[in-house]
């Protein structure tokens, strides 16, 4: 059986955290590939987003040289707003296992997510925690998540890395360095097309 990951996010922009954390589930969960899946149009986020077209090729400048690293486009392309279950039902396939990878705070928010019963009887929830959370509250929850709704749920054994997307474009609008933050061809990307300049 095949096994991918799924990266979701507005990846607003895309930066090294997001790399890192797609590259150890990868690693320590043996998976085939990480489809990184840009948001079209996130319910949950409707303002300092731009435009998906930009985000997109952010993300394929990104992964280029990462084995097993892939984009989709779904997202982007559909219509109307994005969810995650709708997204988990047109990949499903047979022999084909899912890993949804995201954040400590999705764990801990996802029973407001549309449709929470589909979503973690779809996939393997991975979650990474940046520390927000402490382990034994994310244990909890995971707990108490399997048992309701008979879920699979992998907390993410990585590093802190405490880098944000809101940080970068913060720090563009002031003219602050970021290549800390970036891989090259993102920063290059970003600065030919005059991004984040007028946006937090």
């Amino acid at each position: 059986m095949k096994k991918y990951g799924i990266m979701g996010g507005t990846f607003n922009p895309i930066h090294l955290a997001h790399l890192y954390i797609a590259y150890e589930a990868k690693e320590q969960l043996n998976l085939d590939k990480v489809i990184f899946m840009p948001a079209g149009n996130p319910p949950h986020k409707k303002d300092t987003i731009i435009d998906a077209k930009f985000r997109y090729e952010m993300v394929r400048r990104a992964i280029e040289g990462y084995e097993g690293f892939e984009i989709n486009s779904y997202e982007i392309e559909k219509n109307g707003y994005s969810y995650t279950y709708e997204t988990l039902n047109v990949l499903k396939e047979v022999n084909l296992k899912l890993y949804f990878i995201a954040g400590a705070d999705s764990l801990m928010d996802i029973e407001k997510w549309k449709n929470t019963k589909e979503v973690l009887n779809n996939c393997t929830f991975v979650v990474f925690n940046r520390g927000e959370f402490n382990r034994e509250t994310l244990k909890s929850q995971k707990e108490y998540l399997e048992n309701k709704y008979q879920a699979e749920i992998v907390l993410l054994d990585i590093m802190s890395i405490d880098i944000s997307s809101t940080i970068i474009r913060k720090r563009i609008k002031e003219e602050k360095r970021v290549d800390f933050f970036l891989p090259n061809k993102v920063l290059e990307y970003i600065n030919y097309n005059n991004l984040y300049r007028g946006t937090n």
